[in-house]
């Protein structure tokens, strides 16, 4: 409760006085009629490098307002924060909190900095512990930050061939219904896909290690994990994934994977049965 207390504080205060660029550039989603630019470096208030289901989310939500907006997603985020987190919830704000002020937003290593500028990282880091048991969540990590959607193959590396199954039909029942109500807008995100799919000029430095490296690594850990009942790889490697990984920001990711290391073999899905294997 002190956690969510603290969030909506800091929505107040955010809504307010400052501006969290991630959640402002997902609000303006809502309204600009321009959502993809040219390529990575044309940052401006308005502009989205996500798939077109965060812009039409957006736009349904627009009555709210501004400030019930910040305080309902800056809620999300810290719940997403201590689900991931727990017991070291707190500690890593005492933390956060005068790195991130003295530092500044962009440093490396400000895990901090993904919450207090309303990026969707720590929900998704939560999503991928949440998917392990509830497969149809991968559909938001796909229709996201795509690549985290790698946990999927834990599925199949597992033989799980219902809960695969399942990721797989609400993915597209998601992705299909957006492109239903936005074909322009998927055709403007796969022209911006494929024009900056090599990353280059990004409007901050990436993590040193090439994405396609990531993929592999990532996809090789979660067959490891699988055959082996490591529950802990799926979040690891869809941290791993991200497409375009600015400074450390897996670590959401990887502070949720410590919820699975204690569990282990216990970690079976929900949805697995022996007549999937």
């Amino acid at each position: 409760m002190l956690l969510l207390g603290l969030g909506v504080g800091i929505a107040i205060a955010l809504g307010t006085f400052a501006t969290p660029v991630d959640a402002v550039a997902y609000w303006l989603a809502g309204t600009s009629t321009n959502l993809y630019p040219a390529d990575w470096s044309a940052v401006a208030p308005g502009y989205l490098f996500y798939p077109p289901p965060i812009a039409q989310l957006s736009r349904l939500i627009q009555p709210v307002g501004w400030q019930v907006f910040i305080v309902m997603w800056m809620l999300v985020i810290f719940a997403s924060f201590w689900y991931c987190a727990r017991r070291l919830s707190l500690a890593l704000v005492a933390i956060g909190i005068p790195y991130f002020l003295g530092v500044g937003p962009d440093a490396p290593a400000t895990f901090l900095s993904y919450a207090l500028l309303g990026n969707i990282q720590w929900p998704l880091a939560a999503l991928s512990v949440v998917a392990i048991k509830r497969p149809a969540s991968w559909a938001v990590l796909l229709s996201t930050k795509v690549s985290t959607a790698i946990g999927w193959w834990w599925h199949v590396f597992r033989a799980e061939w219902r809960a695969a199954a399942i990721a797989a039909g609400a993915s597209g029942l998601v992705v299909g219904l957006s492109v239903l109500l936005g074909p322009d807008l998927w055709a403007q995100f796969i022209e911006f896909a494929v024009r900056n799919g090599n990353f280059a000029d990004p409007p901050m430095p990436l993590f040193p290690i090439p994405f396609w490296i990531r993929i592999v690594t990532g996809a090789a850990l979660l067959f490891w994990g699988a055959r082996t009942n490591r529950a802990w790889t799926v979040p690891v490697a869809c941290g791993w994934a991200l497409p375009a990984l600015y400074g450390l920001g897996f670590l959401p990711f990887w502070i949720a994977a410590l919820r699975l290391t204690d569990r282990g073999a216990a970690e079976e899905p929900a949805e697995s049965t022996d007549d999937d294997r």
